[in-house]
């Protein structure tokens, strides 16, 4: 059974309604290499990259260079050339960009760095080449492409790199300002950023930031961003202190100027992950909550997910689940539960008749799990629970 099939069940009883789809997330092949945060990703063609970035080991600030290329059609991860910026020594919180249709990727700055290298990686040669130095410090923050140029803000400085002349250029103050971890995807010719809640828009052609709808979620900074099918995806962060971690998925249409809240991440919560779009499918890896990540995972937004809009409430308790969980209703539920493994595999079923039934993991391993509510083999309710 997979779990991210495209199902729209629409069901009317005595004492709920419910409208439901299964996820969009799908886990994939862990990560290459060593869980890590703030680190870079991005696409080049039909494969995916990621490397870089840092964890703390024994107290000590490890940092990396070592670079992956995610090859979807087979789901598998080839290490390339390391990074051969700031004299080979590694760099987290860089600044990176993938020029549509382009042949190779960008990055550049960072937080242990000089944070001005700039540097080309081509995957035809797997080589790393120098560019225009970045005209100011650059480091945690994101940026975004449009045409063959490659745009990010500096606090309130607008600098535009173009990949053709190798040059970069002052494009004059913007109407907001940005310290560290916004966040910023482009979208048919226009880029966005986001600085707390607020959005802007930028039109290249008339050099115009235009104010947006403002971000509804709870993140504040170190959410990870990518595009797909004419649409800004903002996923996780944290909001205030770095602990206050978030699975939530946003959703922009520039054209409605409208956010719509999508099926949580499934992974945990974390914050600084790497992320990067091929084709109409998204990526998303690595990222930390204290402890760092190297799984991965697929999203695919064309599955239409209708949010929840019912009476029925299920409190699930404890969450993550160290010896057994709990499942409360405000109502007595006929129906049974199934429990799921991250590979799509049934490890319970708990018969429901009742209004709470509890469920023992028994020898079942840490990880990430997934539950359904089924009444009459219709699924009416799903989500996901963490066994540690």
């Amino acid at each position: 059974m997979k779990l991210n099939a495209t199902i729209i069940i629409a069901i009317i009883a005595s004492y709920y309604s419910f409208s439901f789809a299964i996820s969009s997330w799908e886990q994939r092949a862990d990560f290459g290499a060593e869980g890590r945060h703030r680190g870079a990703g991005l696409s080049i063609g039909n494969k995916g990259y990621i490397g870089l970035g840092h964890y703390n080991g024994s107290g000590t600030n490890i940092v990396k260079n070592d670079w992956w290329e995610y090859d979807p059609a087979t789901d598998a991860w080839t290490q390339k050339a390391n990074f051969t910026g700031n004299s080979g020594n590694g760099n987290y919180a860089v600044l990176t960009f993938t020029i549509e249709g382009g042949t190779s990727g960008y990055v550049g700055g960072g937080q242990w760095g000089s944070g001005t290298e700039m540097l080309k990686y081509t995957p035809a040669t797997n080589t790393w080449t120098n560019v225009a130095s970045i005209p100011t410090n650059a480091q945690n923050t994101q940026g975004f492409a449009i045409g063959t140029n490659c745009y990010f803000v500096d606090f309130s400085t607008l600098w535009e790199y173009n990949t053709v002349t190798d040059t970069w250029t002052n494009k004059g103050s913007v109407p907001f300002s940005i310290n560290w971890w916004n966040s910023a995807f482009a979208v048919n010719g226009k880029g966005y950023i986001k600085t707390t809640n607020q959005i802007w828009e930028y039109k290249p052609l008339t050099n115009q930031w235009i104010s947006r709808a403002p971000f509804p979620g709870v993140a504040s900074s170190g959410s990870a961003t990518f595009t797909q099918n004419g649409k800004g995806y903002i996923v996780g962060g944290y909001t205030g202190s770095l602990s206050n971690v978030n699975s939530e998925v946003w959703e922009f249409d520039p054209a409605t100027n409208q956010w719509n809240q999508k099926a949580e991440f499934l992974g945990t919560s974390r914050r600084f992950a790497a992320a990067f779009s091929i084709g109409n499918r998204a990526y998303l890896g690595t990222g930390t909550n204290g402890t760092n990540f190297n799984d991965f995972w697929e999203f695919d937004g064309s599955i239409l997910e209708v949010n929840e809009s019912t009476t029925l409430s299920v409190l699930t308790y404890p969450n993550p689940v160290t010896e057994s969980v709990s499942f409360k209703f405000d109502n007595t539920i006929a129906g049974e539960i199934k429990i799921f493994n991250s590979n799509g595999q049934q490890v319970a079923v708990i018969s429901l008749n009742q209004k709470e039934v509890s469920f023992n993991r028994g020898n079942n391993p840490n990880g990430i799990y997934f539950y359904t509510i089924e009444n009459n083999g219709e699924i009416i309710y799903q989500n996901k629970l963490i066994f540690q």
